[in-house]
């Protein structure tokens, strides 16, 4: 397959969720994938993302990774667990380092976030970035279309939910999944 091929994919894989976005600093129009560690080091070349979000557990290495420089790659350390008194529970603090690399994106980023699985730690970062610019049952009907399988960290989506102040209404969505027919919610 040829480069202008691949180009075409990638651009396909980061088709713009949003039209414009005014609420983004730089107008980023989400353009996003939601991985796998494996599934991202299996198809760095193809999907050759601008920026990088890794979430991985304290004490784990990433192995060959995508390059991108140090600033365009946030590593976040904090494992796949729901109790938040558990020592590598995410913290808040986490949710704000993700949400100023988001808000430091240009128009034109192709972000990839990955966890070890894609499923859990990653997918509810996703819906918490998406539930920044719009609504939560909008946000989480696009995590599904972004990912099936998802089945977001209910402690994670929590922090965000907490965050964007929400009370509630994003924790609610992640009850809905995973699903294998995604049917609009009720806010």
């Amino acid at each position: 397959m040829g480069s202008a091929a691949k180009r075409v994919e990638a651009a396909e894989l980061y088709a713009p969720l949003l039209g414009a976005n005014p609420s983004h600093p730089n107008g980023w129009p989400i353009r996003v994938i939601v991985a796998s560690q494996t599934e991202a080091r299996h198809n760095r070349a193809d999907w050759a993302p601008s920026h990088l979000i890794s979430i991985r557990a304290p004490g784990t290495k990433l192995l060959s990774m995508i390059a991108v420089p140090p600033e365009n790659h946030l590593d976040l350390l904090f494992g796949d667990v729901t109790d938040p008194d558990e020592r590598e529970a995410a913290r808040p603090e986490a949710i704000e380092q993700a949400f100023a690399f988001i808000d430091r994106l240009s128009a034109d980023a192709n972000l990839l976030v990955h966890c070890l699985r894609g499923i859990g730690r990653s997918t509810a970062l996703t819906l918490g970035i998406l539930a920044r610019y719009m609504p939560p049952e909008d946000a989480a009907g696009m995590l599904h279309g972004l990912r099936p399988e998802a089945k977001p960290n209910r402690h994670v989506v929590g922090l965000c939910d907490a965050a964007l102040g929400l009370k509630g209404r994003l924790a609610k969505q992640a009850l809905r999944f995973p699903a294998k027919v995604w049917k609009p919610g009720k806010p």
